[in-house]
């Protein structure tokens, strides 16, 4: 391993970048904070090399406060130093790649790591403000996020989902929280934090045309995040379209939706129905349970649409005034009908 400049990495200043320009210029973007900070929320798509596992980052903490800044700083290098090698291999899969690297702040640790990664020959830079500005540019954008809307109604297994996968100018909310808003909403799925699925948010508002946006009607809460208020006002004041199709459908629809792929699956959606004997009682959830071990999925969904979700959405959607009634029996043609109808709405709103 080629030697290395201590005083370089630690004073040097290092090239700085901004996120959108990163991004411009095709960046892989690089966060060397912890594994717990990184876990509590980053940036979408960037990948986690840590400078310092949990462990050192605490030491290191303690010591800033107590011993001040130079002792930290010396322990922090003496801990990168034990496995330099191993910390510049991390980052060969990204060689021949622009990096931007981040840290809490726009500090010392990302500051070092380029200033380390640039005495090995890669183009690195760091990212200005670090995850702290990101963060703030983040919740910034949400809280002035209040865009006209077409919002998308109907029962579940109507196949709202399928039809926003089929338009442009979409905010697919129950895909940037990676729960279906139900229930049974992360079967299959890997929920997000609220951090996460705020950084995903901000992303599709960056990719986004002009108004009016294709988004679903949901709940305020979508499995453990919320949607921004501002956001969810609009929700409230947009235009009301509302699909149906027939129970067939809408119970194929759903068993495509949710596989029972393995026993960790049926085990997972039996202790979800055992969650409703307080709401359906024990003879009813006795017998459910016994149609999913028996394979009997049609019966079993029919039962929870008839008994469980309609009665609930019915009663929240039967007062709601509808601009667009329209089948969602072919996913497809819906989407046509749809995207007629923005087309129509963006032509009214410019008279």
């Amino acid at each position: 391993m080629m030697a290395y400049s201590k005083s370089s990495i630690l004073q040097q200043s290092s090239r700085v970048v901004t996120l959108d320009r990163a991004i411009e210029n095709s960046h892989r973007i690089i966060d060397v904070r912890s594994r717990k900070e990184f876990s509590g929320g980053s940036v979408p798509e960037a990948v986690n090399i840590p400078l310092f596992d949990n462990d050192e980052r605490g030491v290191i903490g303690t010591l800033y406060r107590h011993g001040g800044h130079q002792e930290a700083v010396d322990k922090g290098f003496e801990f990168v130093e034990k496995n330099f090698s191993g910390l510049v291999e991390s980052f060969l899969p990204y060689k021949s790649t622009p990096l931007t690297v981040f840290c809490a702040r726009g500090g010392m640790r990302s500051r070092s790591v380029v200033n380390l990664l640039e005495q090995f020959g890669y183009d690195a830079h760091q990212l200005e403000g670090g995850y702290k500005k990101y963060r703030h540019d983040v919740l910034e954008c949400l809280d002035g996020f209040y865009p006209g809307l077409i919002v998308i109604h109907g029962l579940t297994g109507t196949g709202k989902t399928r039809i926003l996968q089929e338009l442009d100018n979409v905010i697919d909310l129950e895909d940037l929280a990676q729960h279906r808003s139900s229930l049974f909403g992360a079967i299959d799925r890997t929920p997000r934090n609220q951090r996460e699925f705020e950084s995903h948010l901000f992303q599709t508002i960056q990719s986004l045309g002009e108004e009016p946006y294709f988004i679903e009607g949901e709940s305020r809460k979508i499995g453990r995040v919320f949607i921004p208020k501002p956001l969810a006002l609009a929700m409230k004041e947009g235009i009301y379209v509302r699909v149906d199709c027939s129970m067939e459908s809408r119970i194929k629809r759903i068993i495509e939706d949710y596989p029972v792929a393995d026993k960790n699956t049926l085990l997972e959606l039996e202790r979800i129905l055992n969650s409703l004997r307080w709401k359906m009682g024990h003879r009813e959830i006795d017998r459910l349970c016994g149609l999913l071990k028996e394979g009997n999925l049609e019966e079993l969904v029919r039962t929870l649409l008839l008994d469980y979700y309609d009665k609930r959405y019915n009663n929240c959607m039967s007062g709601y005034h509808y601009a667009l009634e329209l089948s969602s029996e072919d996913i497809s043609a819906a989407a046509v009908q749809l995207t007629d109808f923005r087309i129509s709405t963006v032509s009214s709103l410019r008279k």
